[in-house]
This record gives C-alpha cells, structure tokens and sequence, in this order.
C-alpha cells in the first residue's frame, strides 16, 4: 500500500505539468478510489499532506498559486475518497481554521457526486460526524459543514430523520452553537420551499419545526424573531392548509399583534405579510383584531420604508379577492382612499431610475435593457378559438411601459388597490374620490398631477358608469394633458385614456369627430412623440383602441398607415417591436379590408424591408418581424403574394436550421449549446398564416418543397408550442391539399392521436381539431384508428370544463365521427351525447359545425333511449343551430 500511495502522490506532482499525464493519473486514482472500503477509510498521510499544502496554496492571492491549485484539484477530483479526506481536514482542530474552512467550501461542492454510493453504515458515519461539526468550537467550521448538510438535505432529508430534531435541540439551548444550527434549519426549511416539494413532504418540517418556532416567537427571551417570522411567512404562504393542523393560527396570529410596536423596520415588513397572508388564507382569524389590524395596515401604508408600506398595501389588493371585501373595508375607505392616492405619486426612487428617459430622447439607440421585445399574443390554438388579444394582455401591456423596468412598487400596488376597490365598491366611491382627485389635478407639482392622471385610470373599469355625465370633459382634459411639457404626465394620460376606450369608441357612434377622431389622432401624433416612453405608452394605448373599435378603423386604415409609416423611419428597437404589435392588431380588427393595394404598397415595403435586411434569424428583432407577418398575411389574403415566395423559403430554411441544431445537441451537448426553439415555432405560425391567407396559392409551395416531411419531425417535438403550431399547420394543409397527403397520412394519424391530451389544452385543441378535418376528407377510411381517437375523446368530454375551447373542439370532432362512421359506439353514450350537445350549441357557425349536428341527429336516431332523458339538450342544440 505505502508503494501504491507514492506513486499516487507522484502523480498528482507531475500532472500538473504534464497534460498528458492528467489523463493516466485520473484513470489510475479513479480506479484506486474505487478498490477503496469506505467503512475502513484512512487517510494516507501523503495524500493528506498534498491536498493540505493545495489548500494553504489556494489562499495565497496570486495568479499562478491560482492556476496550480486549480490544476492540481483537477486531477483530485476524481479520487472517489477526496470528500473523506476534506472531511478529515474539516474536522480536525490540528489544521489553520483557514485550511480547515477552505476544505469545507471544496466538500460542499463535492459530496453529492460520492454521497449516493455510500453504504448505510458509512452513510450514518458521514452524516453522524456532520452534526458534531455543528459544535465545533470554530464558528468557520460550523458555518462550513451546515452549507454541506443543507447540500446533503436537499435531496436526502426524508431519510435523514436525526437531522431535524437534532438541529431543534440546538437551536433551543441558546448557546453559541444554536445561530448556526437555526441558520441551518432555515436553510434547510427555504430548500424545501423552493424546490417546490409536494405537501406530504413538508410534513415533517410543518409538523416538528413550526410548533416549536411559534412557541419561542412569543418568548421574551426570543433574540431572532425577525428570522423566525420571515421562515414562517414563507411556509404559511405555501402550506396554510397543512399549517393548520400543525400550529393554532389564531394564536400565532395574536403573538405577531403583541410584536406589531416594534421599531424594527424588517420585522414590521414581516408582519404585514403575515396579515395579508391571514386574510389570502383564514380571514376569519382575522374578524376579533380586524379593527386593530387595518388601523395598523393604514398607518404602515405611511411609513417611510417603501418595503414596509409595499408590503402593507399588499393587505388591501388581497382584500379585493373576498366576497366580504365590502363588509371589511367600508368602515375605513374614506381614510383609505387618502393614503392610497398619496401613494401612486413616484416615489424618489423611482423617479431616480428612470431619470434618464424623461427628456428628448426619441434619437436616442435604445439601451440593452430596453430592447426586450413583447410578444402580444399565442398564436397557433385553432377550432372555435377565442380571440388571440384579450383586453387583459392589453392592459397589462399598457402598464409595462409606464417603468416597465422599475418592478413592483407601492406606487403601482396603490393603484392596483384602488383599482379594485373601484370595482367592489362602483360608483358610490366617487363621492370620495372626486373632491380628492380634483385637488390634486389643480395641484402645480406635476408629480400630484401624474398621479391624479393615474387614479382616474384606475377607476375606470369600477366608476365607468357613475362618470358618464362626467365622461366627455374628462375625455376632453386628457387629450390636452397629452401635450404636457412633462413626459411621464403624457405617459400615465396615454394609459388612462386607454382605460376609457370603449366609451370613446361607442359614445355617439354616428358622430366620430367627437371624441373617436380626436383620440385615435392624439395617439398617432404621439406615435412620434420626442419622448420614447411616451411612443411607447402611445402605441400601446393605440393597441387597445384598434381592439375596440374593430370595423370602425375602416375609414381610417389610411391616415393609421401613415402614423405607421412615420414609426418605420423613426423608432428604435423596443418602439418597433410595439409598431408590430400595433399593425398586427390592426390587421386583425379591420380583417380583408387591408388588403386593397393602396393599404398594401404602404405596409408591405418597409416591413419587408425590415424582414429582408435581418440576416440573424435568432434575433430578437427578426422574430418580432415574423410574428407581425403571421398577424397580417390572413388579412391580406392574395394581395401578399408577391412577397410570399421570399418568406417562405425564410421559413423553411429557419425550421431545417433549428432541426439541424436540435441533432447537433443531442447527439454532442458538450459541444453545441441547447438549441432556441422560439423562431422555429414563429415560422410555423407564418406558415400557417400563409395558409389561411393565400388558401389554393400556396399549395405550389408545399408540393415542391420538404415541408410534409419538417412536420412528421417537429409534430413529435418536446416543446408544446412546437408541437401546437405543427399541428395547426398540418390542419390546414389537409383542407388545402389532402390529395398530396393523403399517401402518407396514416403515418401521421398517430401522431396527432398521441397529442390529445388533455393536460395540454393548446396540442390537444389542434389535434381535436385535425382529427375532425381528417374525418371530413377521408370518411369511414379513418376507422382503423377509431378505437384509440373514441378513448381519447371519451375521456376528455367525461367532465367537460364548459369554459374550454379544447372540449368543444373535442366535442366537434367527435361527431363527425359519428357523421362519418355511424356505426361507431362509445362507453356511456347518452351522458357523452348529453355533454356535446351542450358544448357545440356555443360554437360559431361553421362547416365543421354543420357537420357535427349531422352527426348528433344520425347518433340520436339510432339511440331511441336518449330521448327518454336528455332529448331537451339536443332540443335546444337544434334551435340554436337553426
């Protein structure tokens, strides 16, 4: 053995130097450390010596010590019993605390790579030693072995059933030992949190750790309840219900009340979340001290900590959810309405962060966290789909640009609050809100004013119908506070003005010069505002007008194209990315009406000017471009033609590319890096785009080219969003083509049956979908795969969720099944009957529809034995189709 270990020794010397040897040395410790028995381990001293000289050497602060130690651990890495011999080091009161530390940081990050192997008996050994280092008189040392058990806990905490008590014993005697074992015990407690384990394995912890914790919250003698506090909050907010039946909540709650004086600022913070997670949780716990807490709440709204009033400000939004939120807040809203709209000014320091985009700044490029682009909408859910905008993307849109960078802030929570208090308490807040709103718009702080702005757009959803009389000065004063020499008072206006958007649109529909007009063309002008925040507040806002006014923006596609046109010549890149987002909305409110040729030569050029001169298909830019075609080519119909070609073969290349990067990956992911799938699902949806538009046109480009094939591939990729598009695709081909697919189509029938599920609503919707296109084309020829289509659709329409758009695409689907193939027969036939009548009498009218109430009559004729109970729901199916 003594031979073995100099030559081992040797060779970690003279590895260092040879790269050639490296390799040998690894192979031959690799090999030794596996002979070794771990249960009769001892350190060889010469091997303990080098890794203790390796560790002095690494705390020297010099390059080239740095560039050996690195070296030299390379090659003792792969000794299988390093971590014993950093665990000796750690362990051992004969080595510097230094040495000993730096050995423990070395184990951490080794352990996990040997600890699997070990046997029981020499498992118990390791963890057994672990808790002594706990008391370890060094506070370096025991700092060190908790980072490794918390690395051990992660993972083994269900076995290691000493550590939890063991770290309880420690923490109650309250003596030099018990910060690092509370530290520990923290750490151990958050992993668990943040790995997101399921509930039963929160048990132990919920059920021996907290009980404990509350008890010594209330102590007097209790030095760390800020830490204990926080723990807590963490815990209740995931598993309130399993807390429950560990901790008496009410009593807890009455111990945080007894702490709400104190000065500490972090503890304050931690109360206040302990409140709002009480009222997301068990309100009732709250009603006794109720009074006391929003007395508490309110004052803490005030406090000159931004965190601390955040936090207590997140009571109110969490108030807003109950259906008791009236009852709670009526007694105190006319002395909380004050606090919040104090609240929605900037603050200091929000203002300081966003101090450089508040002047000229419209030539300015756009820094690196500004060019983040937004991708507005899903594309790629076919069947009777729900619209692609929904006025929620569109809110939240808006608000991202007002400081979309800054976070969430009290000044944003305020005005989330009042927004929603709005909408519980309607038009009777305006009593109180007007005379308070109408002083701060008099006020001459711009910042008062700002926020004034603000207040009124939050109440808009909530107070709409109380300010109809109101309505047409308010609309009047924001189209002038548009031209307010401050850029965040133009800014915040954009936004409201938003707010307002249906009424402006439908107020006096026969006389748009009123208000329509004059707001589309305030927003247009402001598309080329001096300020970039403010183009960008514009377009959004424009965004949701578009949305809103559908088929009312038809007179005006014109005079919207050439505010289009000015953004084109002017915007950096995060405002053109919102100008794509823009055109795309537009493209889908006004429909073929874009595709008359004098819209076309305006739009056309320069956004394919843009496509053309992005050569990078994995930038940012590039993908926004292609997203705004797969909006726009459906309304342009025959008219994109002329452009089709070039896209396409784009198309094309980007979805071989990406396959070939996907290969590349998983044959040699050392050497490539995981392939972005984003542009290769964006260039399914302009495909399918181009489908929908060009219709017949654009078989010549599927028939000579590869695509059938791309699809078998990417219909069976792990990304859903892949696979969704895919599907989409190949739905629409089958109406456009089937002819060319139809050699090849039972190959991949199995494809789209493998993606009905239900758990995937998006895959499973266009699979739903395709099916009862294939059904339509190849009738009883589909028979063969009847059996697995019928289990699966059986199993989705069991429990229909009246809401979701894949149940009724199920439901289409299925009968045309039974359209197609009469014969077929399903388990539970009249209840499965019973749930598609119910589905398809909500879906538009089409011929997929038209068919499926076929298939409902043939079914129900040959099932006499439905009529005797559920015939009422075919009945109402039938007059509803007509």
């Amino acid at each position: 053995m003594p031979a073995v270990n100099k030559f081992f020794n040797k060779l970690i010397e003279k590895s260092v130097n040879h790269p050639n040897l490296k390799l040998i040395s690894a192979i031959v410790i690799l090999s030794y450390g596996f002979r070794m028995n771990w249960g009769e381990w001892r350190p060889q001293e010469s091997i303990l010596k080098n890794v203790e000289e390796t560790l002095q050497l690494a705390l020297v602060p010099n390059s080239e010590a740095q560039k050996t130690v690195q070296d030299r651990l390379n090659v003792m890495q792969n000794l299988t019993d390093f971590p014993n011999y950093l665990l000796f080091i750690l362990g051992n009161s004969s080595f510097s605390e230094s040495v000993r530390s730096l050995g423990g940081i070395l184990l951490k990050n080794n352990i996990l790579t040997v600890y699997s192997s070990l046997s029981q008996e020499d498992n118990l050994k390791f963890r057994n030693e672990c808790l002594r280092l706990l008391k370890d008189p060094s506070r370096e040392v025991r700092i060190s072995i908790s980072n490794v058990i918390v690395i051990i806990a992660k993972d083994h905490l269900k076995t290691w059933h000493e550590l939890i008590p063991y770290l309880m014993k420690c923490f109650v005697s309250q003596d030099e030992h018990s910060e690092v074992a509370l530290t520990t015990l923290f750490k151990v407690c958050e992993e668990l949190i943040n790995k997101q384990k399921p509930q039963e394995e929160a048990y132990p912890i919920t059920h021996e750790v907290f009980p404990k914790l509350v008890e010594f919250v209330a102590l007097d003698t209790c030095t760390i309840r800020q830490d204990i506090i926080r723990l807590t909050n963490q815990f209740l907010q995931d598993y309130f219900p399993i807390m429950k039946q560990s901790i008496d909540t009410a009593s807890y709650l009455r111990s945080i009340m007894q702490l709400a004086n104190t000065s500490d600022v972090d503890l304050q913070k931690y109360i206040c979340h302990t409140f709002v997670i009480y009222v997301e949780n068990q309100e009732e716990c709250l009603l006794p001290h109720l009074h006391d807490i929003i007395c508490y709440l309110m004052e803490k709204c005030q406090h000159d900590d931004q965190e601390v009033a955040l936090q207590a400000c997140e009571f109110w939004l969490a108030t807003t959810k109950l259906s008791t939120c009236k009852d709670i807040l009526s007694p105190y809203v006319d002395k909380l309405l004050p606090i919040l709209l104090k609240n929605m000014k900037y603050s200091a320091a929000e203002l300081n962060m966003i101090k450089d985009s508040l002047g000229a700044d419209a030539n300015n490029k756009d820094l690196s966290k500004d060019i983040s682009p937004f991708h507005l909408k899903d594309r790629g859910n076919v069947g009777d789909a729900e619209e692609y905008y929904s006025d929620e993307d569109l809110d939240e849109q808006a608000e991202d640009f007002d400081d979309f960078y800054v976070g969430w802030t009290l000044r944003k929570c305020s005005a989330a609050s009042l927004d929603s208090i709005a909408v519980k308490f309607g038009e009777e807040l305006l009593t109180l809100l007007i005379p308070l709103i109408s002083e701060m718009l008099r006020n001459s702080d711009y910042i008062i004013k700002e926020s004034a702005i603000l207040a009124l757009g939050a109440v808009a959803e909530g107070c709409m119908n109380g300010l109809k009389n109101e309505l047409p000065n308010l609309i009047r004063f924001l189209i002038c506070c548009m031209n307010d020499e401050h850029s965040i008072v133009r800014v915040i206006t954009c936004w409201t003005l938003s707010r307002y958007v249906s009424w402006i649109v439908n107020f006096h529909s026969e006389n748009p010069e009123e208000f329509f007009v004059p707001v589309m063309t305030v927003l247009l002008k402001h598309f080329i505002d001096e300020n970039k925040r403010v183009q960008r507040a514009a377009i959004s806002a424009f965004c949701i007008f578009q949305e809103d006014s559908q088929m009312k923006l038809v007179p005006y596609i014109d005079f919207i194209l050439e505010g289009f046109k000015y953004g084109f010549e002017r915007f950096h890149c995060r405002s053109l990315y919102l100008l794509y987002d823009a055109i795309g909305v537009l493209a889908q409110a006004v429909g073929n009406h874009l595709s008359k040729e004098e819209y076309v030569s305006k739009l056309l050029p320069p956004l394919m000017k843009k496509f053309t001169e992005l050569n990078n298909f994995y930038d940012d830019h590039f993908i926004a471009v292609l997203e705004c075609l797969s909006n726009v080519i459906p309304s342009l119909e025959v008219a994109f033609l002329p452009f089709s070609e070039t896209v396409y073969l784009h198309c094309l290349q980007l979805i071989n590319d990406s396959l070939i990067a996907c290969i590349n990956y998983q044959q040699y992911p050392n050497e490539y890096d995981p392939p972005d799938k984003e542009p290769m699902n964006v260039a399914h949806d302009v495909l399918y785009s181009m489908a929908l538009g060009l219709k017949t046109h654009f078989v010549k480009y599927v028939t000579n080219s590869n695509l059938i094939y791309l699809l078998y591939t990417t219909m069976q990729d792990g990304s859903n969003l892949i696979r969704q598009t895919s599907i989409a695709l190949y739905g629409e081909l089958i109406g456009l083509c089937y002819p060319f697919l139809a050699s090849n189509v039972n190959d991949y029938i199995p494809l789209i049956i493998k993606n009905l599920d239900e758990n995937v609503d998006g895959v499973c919707n266009n699979a739903a979908w395709v099916i009862g296109k294939l059904c339509s084309v190849m009738g009883s020829n589909i028979q063969q795969f009847l059996p697995e289509i019928l289990n699966a659709f059986v199993h989705i329409l069991r429990a229909p969720t009246m809401a979701r758009t894949m149940h009724k695409t199920v439901a289409i689907s299925l009968c045309i099944i039974f359209f197609v193939c009469p014969e077929v027969t399903v388990p539970e036939m009249d209840n499965i009957v019973k749930n598609c009548c119910m589905l398809v009498r909500n879906v538009r009218d089409s011929d997929e529809k038209d068919l499926a109430f076929r298939g409902l009559c043939s079914i129900i004729l040959r099932h006499p034995e439905f009529n005797k109970t559920y015939f009422i729901f075919f009945f109402v199916t039938r007059l509803l189709h007509g």
